[in-house]
């Protein structure tokens, strides 16, 4: 066949041709063109066909992952169909076919496109599209695949083969996935997931091969199975895990030290700053009594003087208790609360309830205590800096595995999302939360302008 006929044929070929070596288009038909609404193909020869000539952005990335698995040896010959948009933006069918060939000794893409929009093969068109959906599927990075309610699964995408843990088809879903013998126990295959047609998102350590996973879970129908079946992505989440324990254990080192600096800081301001304001109050008042008779004010004025001193000894005392906590450990940590309790309605005249249950014979390891120490003294700060409550209810209950700290009160309450404005504090609220969760518990605030504010802690009991 002569080369004017061969390429008097291939121009007129009611398919769509290209041809792609090095990502550039080394060949298209005018078929090419008038599909993707080109009025002439010359000016696109040589041009980038993923940047320049191919026109629809919504599906090139597939478009290139195709063509990438052909040339890294996946495949030799691949086909699928897709929804795919001409220069004008209008959305039509095409189903395409892609093959890997050589031009001149080098590697390069020969494809064909079909307008399918219009065709009456719907059939063919059906079936184009499952192979889109699947590879879709294959090219993810995440774990895709399909259970049943009897834990067989029956649809796995690249990424999930590659990482089996037992045998796809005669193992449950518990071997293949996670290499265990029993069924997990986060496992979700109840009436009421499958009935509420919600996404269950939950997060595992596989014990087997020492990674975190991410996974969402949605009931899906299967055509051709009748058991309900549950469509599951997992995404590795290792790094981001072990990087987020990094940083906990970080910053609890961080609270372990400003604790330690805190006891430091309490003992030099009482041992050494109070004691010499102590001395300086004994001099004043030896030397008041020695100018007791004399003429003029000195006498008051040393009189002045020694309450001076005495109200400094007072706030070094007070500066040292917030510092460090004496009474925590002194009185552990249920007597420690009842002692500030009794204190702080004293001196601010607000009512204020506590009550402890289950905690006999049971004590918290100190990060435990000095925690919900902290919790407490804050909530109480708050109650006095902001409420203005008349009432404030606080208690302690062990309901095993974990700790629970309720303080409520009657104050004015606010707005929990305005709670932390730039630059306005709010630390404090942070700073609650942020030693919570470094103990793997939980903290919960809730309030409402007028309706006063409830803090809700719980920790597990080591």
């Amino acid at each position: 066949m002569s080369t004017n006929l061969f390429t008097s044929i291939v121009l007129n070929l009611t398919d769509g041709i290209y041809v792609i070596q090095e990502g550039k288009a080394i060949f298209l038909n005018d078929r090419f063109g008038a599909i993707f609404g080109y009025p002439s193909v010359e000016g696109l020869i040589g041009c980038d066909m993923y940047a320049d000539v191919y026109p629809d952005r919504q599906s090139v990335d597939l478009f290139r992952h195709v063509h990438e698995q052909l040339l890294n040896g996946d495949r030799s010959s691949v086909s699928w169909g897709q929804p795919s948009a001409r220069l004008d933006g209008s959305v039509f069918w095409i189903e395409v076919e892609a093959r890997l060939i050589e031009v001149e000794g080098k590697p390069a893409i020969f494809g064909t496109f079909l307008d399918r929009t219009d065709c009456k093969l719907i059939g063919e068109a059906m079936h184009a599209t499952q192979e889109t959906l699947r590879l879709l599927l294959d090219a993810m990075e995440d774990r895709v695949y399909v259970v049943t309610d009897d834990y067989r699964i029956v649809y796995a995408n690249r990424k999930m083969r590659e990482g089996l843990l037992g045998d796809l088809e005669q193992d449950f879903c518990y071997q293949v996935c996670r290499g265990q013998q029993t069924r997990c126990e986060d496992c979700c295959v109840d009436d009421g997931f499958f009935d509420s047609e919600r996404p269950l998102h939950k997060e595992f350590y596989n014990e087997v091969t020492k990674l975190w996973y991410s996974v969402i879970e949605l009931p899906v129908r299967m055509p051709g199975i009748e058991q309900r079946t549950k469509l599951a992505v997992a995404r590795d989440i290792t790094v981001r895990r072990e990087a987020e324990n990094k940083v906990r254990a970080l910053t609890r080192k961080l609270l372990s030290v400003q604790e330690d600096e805190r006891k430091h800081l309490s003992r030099e301001l009482h041992d050494d700053l109070g004691q010499r304001l102590n001395a300086a109050k004994i001099i004043v008042d030896v030397l008041a009594e020695d100018l007791a008779s004399s003429p003029g004010d000195a006498p008051a004025r040393m009189h002045h003087l020694s309450e001076v001193l005495k109200d400094s000894v007072q706030s070094i005392r007070t500066i040292c208790a917030g510092l460090r906590p004496s009474p925590l450990e002194k009185l552990g940590l249920v007597d420690a609360i009842r002692h500030d309790c009794d204190s702080f309605s004293t001196h601010h005249g607000v009512n204020v309830r506590f009550s402890a249950h289950g905690l006999e014979g049971v004590r918290l390891p100190h990060e435990g205590e000095i925690t919900l120490y902290r919790v407490f003294q804050e909530a109480l700060h708050n109650v006095v800096k902001h409420a203005r409550a008349s009432e404030v209810s606080i208690s302690l209950v062990v309901s095993h595995p974990v700790l629970r700290m309720r303080i409520t009160d009657n104050g004015k309450g606010f707005d929990p999302a305005r709670a932390v404005p730039a630059g306005k504090g709010g630390l404090g609220l942070v700073g609650m939360a942020e030693r919570v969760e470094l103990l793997n518990g939980s903290f919960e605030l809730t309030s409402r302008p007028g309706k006063g504010t409830r803090i809700a802690v719980e920790i597990p009991i080591a």
